[in-house]
C-alpha cells in the first residue's frame, strides 16, 4: 500500500505497508495462489473449508495501521488474532506479541470493529481465528 503523497524532495510514493497478499481485494477476488497462501496459515483445512477474511479486504486495516504507526512510532513485532464468529463478527482478541501495550490495545479494538467474511467449515459458516502479523519500524526521513 502506497502513501497518499510523496515525501519531501521526491515524486515517488513510498511503501507504507508491504504484504504478500493484495490489500485491495476481498477473499472472493483473491487468486487461487493467494488463497492457497492464506489457507497455509491454518492447520487441517479441508477442501470445503475457508478461513475468515476482512469483508472488504486488508485495505481498511492496513490504512488504519499506517495511521496508528504514524502517531505512535513503535518498533517491533505484532502478532494478534481475532476470533471471528459464524456471523463475521469479532468475538475476542488474543495478543501473542506486541511492541507496546498501547498499540496492542488500539489494534485489538480495530480488529474487533472490522467486519469479516466468516470461516467455512465443511462449507458452513463457523467460528475461527483470523491472524494478523505486522512488523513496525521507523525509517528516518532524509
Amino acid at each position: 500500500m502506497k502513501a497518499d503523497a510523496p515525501r519531501t524532495g521526491t515524486n515517488i510514493l513510498h511503501d507504507l505497508i508491504v504484504s504478500p497478499l493484495p490489500y485491495n481485494k476481498t477473499y472472493a477476488q483473491l487468486s487461487p495462489d493467494d488463497k492457497r497462501m492464506l489457507r497455509g496459515l491454518y492447520e487441517h483445512m479441508g477442501p470445503d473449508d475457508e478461513p475468515p477474511f476482512p469483508l472488504r479486504g486488508y485495505k481498511t486495516i492496513f490504512k488504519a495501521l499506517s495511521e496508528i504507526q504514524g502517531k505512535m512510532l513503535v518498533v517491533g513485532e505484532l502478532d494478534i488474532a481475532v476470533m471471528v464468529d459464524a456471523n463475521g463478527e469479532g468475538s475476542s482478541v488474543t495478543i501473542y506479541k506486541a511492541p507496546d501495550p498501547e498499540i496492542a490495545r488500539v489494534v485489538a479494538t480495530l480488529m474487533m470493529l472490522e467486519k469479516y467474511k466468516p470461516a467455512l467449515c465443511s462449507g458452513k459458516p463457523c467460528e475461527q481465528a483470523f491472524p494478523l502479523r505486522a512488523h513496525f519500524s521507523v525509517t528516518p526521513r532524509p
